[in-house]
């Protein structure tokens, strides 16, 4: 089982952002849901044991830290 938690983290990724996307909850509550899927995909992915889908999760999960440092750096007034 912890072989398949890399592409269930990718699949926990892709549904948590779709989901912001695709159903009308926004505000606190599409924050808690991104925030709790995020989450979710990140101790999935730690759980998993080496191969495809977690250093795919991994990278998707890196890629979001540094959009997030990004728009930290933007909102200060430095970019």
């Amino acid at each position: 089982m912890r072989k398949k938690l890399g592409w269930i983290s990718v699949g926990l990724f892709i549904f948590s952002i779709a989901q912001v996307y695709l159903l009308p909850v926004n505000g606190f509550w599409g924050s808690i849901f991104l925030i709790g899927g995020l989450l979710a995909s990140l101790v999935t992915a730690l759980f998993s044991t080496r191969g495809v889908g977690k250093v795919i999760a991994l990278i998707l999960l890196s890629g979001v830290v540094v959009y997030f440092v990004y728009g930290v750096y933007v909102m200060i007034g430095f970019g």
